[in-house]
């Protein structure tokens, strides 16, 4: 049998598989020409009465038959094909920088408009719910429920601002006057 090479470095999981397993069957075909051959039996009277590990003993020292031979002599070749057809391939996609950088710039603007259309229909639908519940608040029989229900379902969240209000200045001025227990910075004499 012939020896089996690798033609190119880039094979894919399967073919290595394929190869690893066609080379143990080579190796095994090598040992096994070498040893002393069972007696062929026929299929009907000794075989028959095997049980199958027996029987998958017995065939594995056989040499196999003409289509297993062939579907091998097949399968090498399509690997072969294969390899030099990914070994071309591989040789067209040389990678153009020119086209992988506008490919990456492409890339960025649709990113870019897509978080831009998410923006914007957040806001139309916050500004949807302030409109209907602006439309509820003011349809309330009554001052009293319409103060609750704005109360309760505020049209528009407030966010706080963390940012601190005061400057440095103010911020001092204010933790002296909590500081002062006698009241010695407020209290005045007229």
């Amino acid at each position: 049998m012939a020896s089996l090479s690798r033609i190119t470095d880039t094979w894919t999981f399967e073919q290595d598989l394929s190869w690893f397993f066609l080379r143990i069957l080579q190796k095994f075909l090598m040992t096994t020409s070498n040893k002393v051959q069972p007696k062929t039996l026929k299929k009907g009277a000794n075989q028959g009465k095997m049980d199958p590990m027996q029987r998958a003993r017995y065939l594995a020292y056989e040499q196999p038959n003409k289509s297993v031979a062939a579907s091998l002599a097949v399968t090498q070749t399509r690997l072969k094909e294969h390899a030099v057809r990914s070994q071309a391939e591989t040789r067209k996609q040389i990678p153009n920088l020119e086209q992988e950088r506008q490919a990456k710039v492409v890339g960025q603007l649709k990113a870019a408009e897509a978080r831009n259309r998410i923006r914007l229909m957040r806001f139309r639908f916050q500004c949807m719910k302030a409109q209907e519940l602006n439309n509820l608040i003011s349809c309330q029989p009554t001052a009293r429920d319409a103060i609750r229900l704005e109360v309760f379902l505020p049209p528009r969240t407030h966010t706080a601002d963390s940012r601190d209000s005061l400057r440095r200045i103010q911020r001092e001025r204010v933790e002296d006057l909590l500081e002062d227990d006698q009241g010695l910075l407020t209290n005045r004499i007229l």
